[in-house]
């Protein structure tokens, strides 16, 4: 389950953390890496127009993550999969990148209807001994709502996913072509079928695993601006 994710929802405290980031964190953020500030200066200049009740910055993080070119996405996700305890202590190097994309799938998921069916694939192996347990990504999913542009990603591990808490960020995209779907690292899944290509002759990948939402886990729910931190789980 993904059990070091930071997996902050902000439930009760969106208006807080955007000042906060808005005034504070992302300015140190830019300042403190030559990488994210040169992603994000080009971003400024080539992101698509806000709409959708977005903000400038949201759109600008969406291109910022989506951009391939440069491997921020990578960089965020490292920390994002394994970081919370610098999360807890005020040490995370991501604050305003991971809040601006958390917030921003949280608007485009309002505005969009209800769940949607996507695909991943990846060159990874993974245990196949899974079905019906609980998992996580516990990081931002890149998934895309066709197959076909999961292709170049891997055919190794791929995944159909059923997810609720995942937003259509294709308008805002770097490569808007791949019709991505960005998941959050909070939302939990039920593995509810493992298929291989040994039972599946013409399967588009090696084993395919096939994941349903079962709702959200946030164990850093608002943990920079509250201590203790109380956890969220709902199905």
């Amino acid at each position: 389950m993904a059990e070091n994710s930071v997996d902050d929802c902000y439930v009760g405290c969106k208006k807080n953390m955007s000042y906060l980031v808005e005034t504070e964190l992302l300015e140190r953020e830019l300042s403190n890496s030559t990488k994210f500030r040169m992603v994000w200066q080009d971003a400024e200049k080539n992101h698509e127009p806000p709409e959708d009740n977005l903000t400038e910055n949201h759109s600008i993080a969406i291109h910022v993550y989506t951009n391939s070119r440069v491997d921020i996405y990578q960089d965020l996700n490292d920390a994002v999969y394994s970081d919370k305890q610098q999360y807890k202590d005020s040490t995370y190097a991501w604050y305003s990148l991971q809040f601006l994309l958390t917030e921003a799938i949280q608007i485009l998921k309002e505005s969009q209807n209800g769940c949607k069916s996507t695909y991943r694939g990846t060159n990874d192996e993974f245990d196949k001994n899974v079905l019906n347990k609980q998992v996580r990504f516990g990081l931002f999913s890149s998934s895309s709502l066709e197959i076909e542009p999961t292709k170049p990603y891997g055919n190794v591990s791929c995944f159909e996913i059923y997810t609720c808490e995942g937003a259509d960020v294709s308008k805002y995209s770097t490569f808007p072509e791949e019709k991505e779907v960005l998941i959050p690292p909070y939302e939990k899944f039920i593995v509810i079928d493992v298929k291989t290509i040994i039972d599946y002759k013409d399967l588009w990948c090696e084993t395919v695993f096939v994941l349903e939402s079962t709702g959200v886990r946030s164990d850093l729910n608002c943990a920079l601006l509250n201590k203790p931190t109380k956890s969220i789980e709902k199905s």
